[in-house]
């Protein structure tokens, strides 16, 4: 047991610079068979996916980490913070002769009361949908770049939000709403947001436009050019031809059929036309001369998100297409971004997806930002689906720990104890707030209990003034969401632990005790279907 509570406050130590808005960032090297990768970042989902964790109370706080933040989006850290400090107090009370089970049944109470405690402290701001998202993406970036860079980001993100508009934020994943478009060189703050999508695609054709504005989208899925496979596996074929002008003849059909081909997809009214697959020469040729624009071979997720962005039906053949199948958009641009050829299709009616550009100066830092843009979304979509919020900086563990002293009197029995010890581990982060702000530890746990004391339950930490401050007055909040699903994931993987006596590894299993199991298994698995 006391060996699993040292494995908890290993897990405390390793993760506690990330927590506050000064976090710090983290250089992993990572080896996938013979690559080593690098890369930074102060995201924890993502380093715990890096980093192979032995131990399995390691691994069971990692997985209720991970729990919270899929479904909240964010409190990762919160929740392996709180829950190695829980375990940290409860390991003091086993030294002192604290069974087991009395520390479950006091954590059980504990947990009951803080759910309690943060229910009826949350609140919901004034200020619309706007202000709420605002808050969400503040909340998610803050601490993790430079202030200025941290505004841009967060108007990206806004932008973007706006862009897809909610109800879809409400109901998709947040990589079909919007997709990372990630282009070494330039600084971050050359980033932005395009209403429609971006595309890596060289240029075509000389004679066709760079630039189309009002742009009438023709999608085909099928490729226009010669079909140039055999007729069956079987058999070949071969033309021969007696004259010279028997052959120019028949290289004058093939033109014919080409130019009908393209003919019947723009006489729906295209200007811009899209093919999924590949396109002959004479096509390229002919739809440089009249001035259309062409792109073709996307791989059909691609197709799906232009579809969805610019309201454009794919047809499967030319001659199904009709003018209500084009899409549209404002303007469609072929230039070149840091060298690379880039096609921008902007300004979409209500578009479904939008891409975010980001620039920057190394892959590993455009990885970290785009982990920083899909998690501030998640959280922004926990806010829309709940808007209540409760003070931050601390303010909210500082008033739990508050009540859970007096609650613990109510026990009669050893359970108070543990109540209380719980009240110091809900104490231990604004603490940590403190210190990552460059203050010392017990002045502010004593100045917070003092002014929690005297009813100001939303004093906390500011760590931007480096002082205590009234959160109601510097409007730090946090998701209420977010907070109560960190605690719920802290508290069971305490009482998991903590109810744990020891552990046992079974030995590795031969490769003939293996594929002997598999054998079995499956044979199970055709006899239950």
């Amino acid at each position: 047991m006391i060996q699993n509570i040292s494995v908890a406050q290993d897990m405390v130590r390793f993760v506690e610079n990330l927590f506050g808005p000064r976090k710090l960032i983290k250089l992993i090297i990572s080896q996938e068979g013979r690559t080593t990768l690098t890369f930074v970042t102060s995201d924890l989902g993502k380093i715990l996916r890096k980093v192979k964790l032995e131990h399995p109370v390691a691994q069971l706080m990692a997985g209720a980490a991970m729990a919270t933040s899929r479904t909240v989006g964010d409190g990762s850290v919160s929740t392996i913070l709180l829950s190695g400090k829980i375990l940290e107090e409860c390991g003091k009370l086993l030294r002192r002769g604290i069974h087991p089970s009395i520390l479950g049944d006091g954590l059980l109470a504990a947990y009951r009361r803080a759910l309690e405690s943060v229910d009826k402290r949350a609140f919901t701001q004034e200020g619309g949908i706007s202000q709420i998202l605002k808050v969400g993406v503040e909340a998610s970036l803050t601490g993790r770049l430079p202030d200025e860079d941290m505004d841009h980001v967060a108007n990206l993100v806004l932008r973007a939000i706006e862009a897809v508009g909610v109800e879809n934020l409400k109901r998709l994943p947040s990589k079909e709403l919007v997709n990372v478009k990630k282009i070494v060189g330039g600084s971050l703050r050359e980033s932005f947001t395009l209403d429609g999508i971006a595309m890596y695609r060289e240029f075509m054709h000389l004679s066709m436009p760079r630039k189309v504005n009002g742009a009438r989208i023709a999608m085909v899925r099928k490729e226009l050019r010669l079909p140039d496979k055999k007729l069956t596996r079987y058999y070949s074929y071969r033309f021969e031809f007696n004259t010279v002008e028997d052959f120019r003849e028949f290289e004058n059909s093939k033109m014919r059929y080409l130019k009908d081909l393209t003919d019947t997809v723009l006489g729906s009214g295209a200007n811009v036309v899209f093919v999924e697959k590949g396109v002959d020469d004479y096509v390229i040729e002919y739809l440089g001369r009249k001035g259309i624009l062409l792109v073709r071979r996307f791989p059909p997720p691609e197709v799906d998100r232009v579809a969805r962005s610019t309201g454009a039906s794919p047809v499967a053949t030319p001659s199904d297409l009709t003018p209500d199948c084009l899409g549209w958009a404002e303007e469609i641009e072929h230039k070149k971004i840091s060298g690379q050829p880039w096609l921008l299709i902007g300004g979409c009616r209500n578009p479904g997806t939008v891409d975010i550009v980001l620039r920057g100066v190394s892959k590993y830092f455009l990885d970290y930002v785009e982990d920083m843009i899909y998690s501030s979304i998640s959280v922004c979509r926990t806010l829309i689906e709940d808007p209540r919020v409760v003070w931050g900086g601390g303010a909210l563990e500082q008033a739990i720990a508050l009540e859970l002293r007096d609650f613990a009197n109510e026990f009669p029995d050893k359970r108070q104890v543990v109540i209380r010890a719980v009240a110091e581990a809900f104490e231990s982060l604004p603490a940590l707030l403190g210190r990552s702000a460059g203050l010392d530890e017990l002045d502010v746990i004593t100045n917070l209990r003092a002014q929690h004391g005297n009813g100001i339950s939303s004093m906390g930490v500011d760590v931007a003034g480096c002082c205590e401050a009234d959160m109601r007055k510097t409007g730090v909040v946090d998701s209420w969401a977010v907070k109560r699903q960190a605690i719920k994931g802290a508290f069971e993987a305490s009482v998991s632990v903590v109810r744990v006596d020891e552990y046992i590894k079974s030995r590795r299993l031969s490769p003939p005790e293996r594929h002997y199991v598999e054998r079995t298994e499956k044979t199970k698995e055709s006899e239950d279907v």
